[in-house]
């Protein structure tokens, strides 16, 4: 099945070669920014940097566009339609890993820490079976189909002869993905909307949303501390501590009348691990222990108070649950751009197995518009969802830009100082250098034996000198 016009072609090629590039420069972003700054490493960015070399090695396979098509046998055309076999329905993989992590958020409290340990298992579903798929349809031929891979239209792909690979092995469990993360949400979707209510209602009442697992580790702490105060204060004593103190003071025979030495203060132990609240306790427990000397009692008294500090137990379920709720906005947000990505291309591939030997224009148009945009839609959710990150990178870039415009003017400005002290140095050496020779033939006789004819000093000025 071929195109019915030559110039269809072309106008083929240009669409995806352009919306490839574009999704070219949005997975570069997305990858650029994960790894060079700390501000975009959150949760669901993590899956997102993930699916992005998915989207990356699609968009190598979209850039080729129809480049092999006239030649399926060929080492380029057989390379872009394992790329695309493999990668391009990853997307859709990870879209459900990002559901699976709503779904063990909301119902079996995993936080951050438990759901990074899931990132293995979802790099082996989504990667690791569709490459051996991948591989193995690079060696299949038949003596009446020729090579499963081949002509398809767009580009190198499964052949129009092999068209039950394209629904078994590609479109099928895309679909089977797609149902499974919209019943994920609908399951997870009356929990969402309780939650959603409680964020908004949180402003207005003092109701309690109940807490989740917080999608960062700056909500799922909370701090305990213990403050122990113990004071001793000794009246009498039948020990002479005055030497294990270092003093020594008269002694008058073996007389045990001696004047008791009472310490200037009661000895205190305190341990503190909190900020405010804290220390206004052991402030509390310290005063008391200062009274409880000012009676002279000759018993020990210890002290202990414990104080929790925490955030306040709405504000603590609040921001847990703007987190999960946050991640969860973000997730629905992929599954919507997994849906305009697979609708208008899947509608194709049913047409084409309906009507054989029929291709849908606009079909294949959309279908070229789509589906080389998946990194670009995937780019514009997470620049969406991480902007405070997005603007402090932006911030720091400027700042950057501007220190190196102004170092690059203060190094022109230094050379040019530098240029005219020089010069200007060389000048005051050579008027130095008169002066001095002036002094000297001053003072210097004159070849006939006579002093210089130059004008002498007056003998006040003389007098001066031979007195220094």
């Amino acid at each position: 099945m071929n195109f019915p016009v030559d110039a269809d072609e072309d106008v083929f090629t240009l669409i995806e070669r352009t919306c490839s590039v574009f999704s070219l420069l949005g997975c570069v972003f997305i990858i650029g920014t994960f790894c060079f700054c700390k501000a975009f490493h959150k949760p669901i960015n993590r899956l997102v940097f993930y699916a992005s070399f998915g989207n990356l090695m699609t968009n190598v396979a979209t850039l080729m566009a129809r480049t092999f098509v006239s030649n399926a046998g060929s080492a380029g055309c057989q390379f872009q339609a394992f790329l695309i076999q493999m990668f391009m329905p990853a997307d859709a993989f990870w879209t459900l890993a990002m559901a699976v992590n709503v779904y063990l958020t909301f119902y079996f409290k995993y936080d951050a820490r438990r759901l990074r340990k899931m990132e293995l298992p979802y790099l082996i579903a989504c990667y690791g079976v569709p490459f051996i798929i991948a591989f193995s349809f690079i060696f299949i031929s038949s003596p009446t189909k020729g090579h499963m891979y081949g002509n398809a239209n767009l580009w190198c792909w499964v052949s129009h002869e092999w068209h039950i690979f394209r629904i078994a092995t590609f479109y099928a469990p895309v679909w089977i993905v797609i149902l499974i993360t919209f019943f994920i949400y609908i399951r997870a979707g009356n929990e969402i909307y309780k939650k959603h209510k409680q964020l908004r209602e949180f402003s207005y009442s003092f109701h309690e949303p109940e807490p989740l697992p917080a999608m960062d580790d700056a909500f799922s702490s909370r701090k305990t501390t213990e403050v122990r105060v113990t004071s001793e204060v000794v009246g009498k004593s039948d020990l002479d501590l005055s030497v294990l103190d270092g003093v020594s003071g008269p002694r008058h025979g073996s007389s045990s009348s001696a004047a008791p030495q009472t310490p200037n203060a009661a000895a205190y132990s305190v341990t503190i691990s909190s900020s405010k609240q804290a220390a206004a306790a052991a402030d509390a427990l310290a005063a008391a222990g200062h009274d409880m000397e000012s009676y002279g009692d000759t018993r020990a008294t210890t002290a202990m108070a414990t104080a929790t500090t925490a955030p306040q137990p709405p504000r603590a379920a609040y921001e847990a649950n703007s987190a999960t709720w946050s991640y969860t906005k973000c997730s629905l947000l992929f599954f919507t751009a997994m849906l305009v990505t697979w609708l208008p291309s899947s509608a194709n591939r049913v047409y084409s197995v309906v009507h054989t030997n029929k291709a849908s224009m606009p079909l294949e148009y959309m279908s070229a518009f789509v589906l080389p945009l998946q990194g670009f839609w995937n780019a514009i959710i997470y620049i969406v969802t991480s902007w405070k990150a997005c603007e402090m990178l932006y911030d720091d870039l400027a700042n950057r830009f501007r220190q190196r415009r102004s170092g690059r003017n203060g190094g022109a400005k230094m050379k040019m100082n530098m240029m005219m002290s020089k010069s200007s140095s060389n000048s005051s050496g050579k008027t130095y250098e008169t002066e001095s020779m002036t002094e000297l033939a001053r003072s210097r006789p004159s070849t006939n034996g006579e002093r210089s004819s130059l004008p002498r000093e007056p003998p006040q000025v003389l007098k001066m000198k031979e007195r220094v």
